[in-house]
């Protein structure tokens, strides 16, 4: 998967150097304003509306982007809670076999669980992820390895026609839970959102008729809010990176590996 700008930096990073930033486009936008002698008495409409209007499309990208960020945060939890219920069903189905070949599938199962868990909680870091992808297909393959041989077996019909589907949904889910986390909040979004913020704070500089010492209180408390809010929307976007993980999902994972004996 391709790794952007955006999507490696750190979304307290990011939004440091917005909060930054938006305090130095207002200084901007005053400096330029008193050079244009653009410090006559506010005036209703006009140059003041556009900057309203500015806050508006702001606050709505905002909320835009916070939407697609709550929704991708809740998918990626019940997609996790949704792969532990169907890992658990599968390893229920063992039970039908012998009690050798269930060892054995309990034995690849718990490899399996803990690669599972391993992709989950090492996401940012490449080495260690990949490295859980590969047990993990590693593990997939004894099991199914397992599961189609015995399915040749006289008498397997039952176990096999209860297995084998389960199988199926257990690794399709983990696909799906893969291509889930690959997915992200488009970058163009988020420049849009991070553009908006840094063009509003310089129009309110360029057109204020003057920043009295009292005053930046409310612009620091204005950019620390913005940027605050924008860091809620990207951490709840990284769910498996940030601050706000999916710890629902990975809990199921982890009860049901210490729910059996392996």
């Amino acid at each position: 998967m391709e790794i952007s700008l955006i999507h490696a930096t750190s979304a307290l990073v990011l939004c440091i150097l917005l909060f930054f930033g938006m305090l130095v486009m207002v200084l901007l936008g005053r400096l330029l304003g008193k050079l244009w002698k653009q410090q006559e008495v506010e005036q209703k409409g006009g140059v003041h509306s556009l900057l309203s209007a500015l806050f508006g499309l702001s606050a709505f990208i905002l909320a835009f982007t916070f939407g697609m960020s709550a929704s991708r945060y809740t998918n990626v939890r019940d997609i996790i809670v949704e792969e532990a219920n169907d890992i658990g069903t599968a390893l229920l189905r063992s039970d039908l076999y012998s009690d050798s070949v269930r060892d054995e599938f309990r034995a690849d199962f718990k490899k399996y669980i803990d690669a599972r868990i391993s992709f989950y909680n090492d996401v940012t870091d490449t080495v260690l992820f990949k490295k859980a992808k590969e047990d993990a297909a590693q593990a997939a393959g004894s099991i199914w390895s397992r599961a189609a041989q015995q399915s040749k077996q006289p008498n397997m019909l039952i176990p096999s026609n209860n297995m084998i589907p389960a199988l199926n949904t257990m690794f399709d889910i983990a696909t799906t839970a893969e291509m889930t986390l690959y997915a992200r909040v488009p970058d163009l979004i988020v420049y849009m959102l991070f553009t908006l913020g840094l063009i509003t704070s310089f129009i309110s500089g360029f057109t204020s008729s003057g920043i009295r010492p009292r005053d930046w209180i409310i612009i620091v408390v204005f950019a620390l809010l913005s940027s605050m809010v924008t860091y809620v929307t990207l951490d709840l976007s990284r769910p498996m990176r940030g601050i706000i993980k999916a710890n629902t999902g990975i809990q199921a994972i982890n009860n049901l590996k210490n729910s059996f004996t392996y």
